[in-house]
């Protein structure tokens, strides 16, 4: 960042825009309101009245929180410049990550193009891939090879090269999703930030996430060797590091693997059932550590890092509680889905240590 009036202009717009973020209690509220309150609250009403089926309806949701995602983070990127605004960038390309994906599973199943385009993000410009030349690519390898240049050309090469050793979608998802990571700890080792263990905090946060829940799925629910789960997983993150994750994917067993967590992920996940209740709770956890981060944080960027992250994670939130309106949910079953109790007292002590 260039200076200190930058600072200050990014961390007064995180202080406005952090009002959005929702607590507990509005969790509750959202979830007590008829499809039509909640329309009207996020200007969803429009897409509710139109004579589509309840799938476009969910589609057009989505795509709309996205959108206001997306505003908000050009609001950010308003002071930025250099590596800085390189690496705010670089966030959300995971959204375009999940086109690409959904273009190379539309491929490799024969899917026609307008049943492949209508399951595209619309994304802004300064992120979005060649939708329509990829779609009009021969194959899959034609299809990465096309991404040689530009900003996906680092992780393209090498899905192209897994794709050409193992030839399955599996890996080659799983390897985006690898390589999208450690994209994102480089160019946090080349910003500029005055926190850089701050920010390298927001990223292990995240990435501790998806390995204890790529592990566990990997393990107990795909049935994969320790060696092949180990290999799928992020070799570093914030609590928990290589030698750790290789201890893990040799264990079985729900309740054995979250016994061998570090803390505070052993307590904050003694007694979860199942892998939808690990989510929830790192989930949760993720959400606590990284609003600390964006209140405390000297450095304007994590702050606004930190609160897109937790933004999407409650537009998230929201979306699921519109889809559960949308298909008639029972209340209950929508209360499990979508918890209210956001930061137990429990999760909070586990945080702190």
């Amino acid at each position: 960042m260039s200076s200190n009036r930058d600072q200050a202009y990014l961390k007064t717009r995180v202080g406005v825009l952090s009002a959005r973020l929702l607590s507990p209690q509005e969790i509750d509220r959202l979830k007590e309101m008829s499809l039509r309150q909640l329309g009207e609250a996020f200007d969803l009403q429009p897409i509710f009245e139109e004579a589509i089926d309840i799938r476009q309806k969910s589609r057009l949701v989505e795509q709309a929180l996205l959108h206001r995602l997306m505003h908000e983070l050009s609001v950010l990127l308003r002071p930025l410049s250099g590596r800085s605004r390189g690496l705010m960038l670089y966030w959300p390309r995971k959204f375009e990550l999940y086109n690409l994906k959904t273009l190379i599973r539309g491929k490799l199943n024969t899917l026609g193009m307008e049943e492949i385009r209508d399951n595209l993000f619309d994304l802004p410009e300064n992120i979005r891939l060649p939708h329509e030349s990829l779609l009009q690519a021969e194959n899959v390898l034609e299809m990465l090879r096309q991404l040689d240049q530009g900003p996906y050309a680092l992780i393209a090469r090498q899905a192209r090269n897994v794709f050409e050793e193992q030839h399955e979608n599996f890996s080659l998802d799983a390897a985006i999703d690898r390589l999208y990571y450690t994209g994102m700890l480089r160019h946090a080792n080349i910003t500029d930030s005055i926190d850089k263990r701050g920010l390298k905090k927001v990223i292990g946060v995240m990435v501790d996430r998806q390995n204890i829940l790529w592990l566990l799925r990997y393990r107990l629910v795909y049935h994969f060797a320790p060696s092949e789960a180990y290999y799928l997983l992020i070799p570093y993150g914030g609590r928990i590091q290589r030698d750790s994750l290789m201890e893990l994917a040799n264990l079985d067993g729900l309740e054995t693997i979250i016994d061998h967590l570090p803390a505070p992920f052993q307590e904050i996940l003694t007694d979860a059932k199942h892998i939808t209740q690990v989510r929830q709770r790192l989930d949760q956890t993720v959400s606590s550590e990284l609003r600390k981060l964006m209140h405390y944080s000297p450095d304007a960027v994590v702050s606004a890092l930190s609160y897109l992250i937790i933004r999407d994670m409650d537009l998230m939130r929201l979306y699921a509680i519109i889809q559960g309106k949308l298909l008639q949910m029972d209340p209950a079953i929508l209360d499990e889905a979508v918890p209210s109790n956001a930061i137990d007292t429990r999760l909070a002590e586990a945080n702190d240590v």
